[in-house]
């Protein structure tokens, strides 16, 4: 399952960089220092940058971030079922549940 899961955050890290649109410039960042969560930051042209999501090591969870250094409660979607994340956008406005985003962990068999 350990394996799923890191190679499932490469196909989502492939997915933010490669496939979703985003403002020219902008990138993501993959942290693994945290002991529980995966850190992805967005780094714009300019520098800086700022807590993208939030990966549950063990499940794949994905989280909207609470702060810098942990997630807000809720899952918002599964780096093991792709699906969850298609409507992704650059600026991390699907990962707010006022937009409809409902993930049902139910859907990954």
């Amino acid at each position: 399952m350990k394996q799923d899961i890191t190679t499932s955050t490469e196909t989502f890290m492939k997915h933010l960089n490669g496939v979703m649109e985003k403002p020219e410039g902008y990138s993501y960042e993959l942290s693994t220092r945290g002991s529980k969560y995966f850190k992805i930051t967005m780094i714009p042209r300019g520098g800086g940058g700022s807590v993208y999501c939030f990966i549950d090591k063990l499940t794949g969870d994905i989280f909207k971030p609470a702060s810098w250094r942990g997630p807000a409660q809720g899952v918002r979607g599964s780096v093991l079922l792709p699906e969850s994340y298609t409507r992704s956008d650059w600026s991390g406005g699907w990962l707010y549940k006022i937009f409809g985003n409902v993930f049902n962990r139910n859907m990954i068999g």
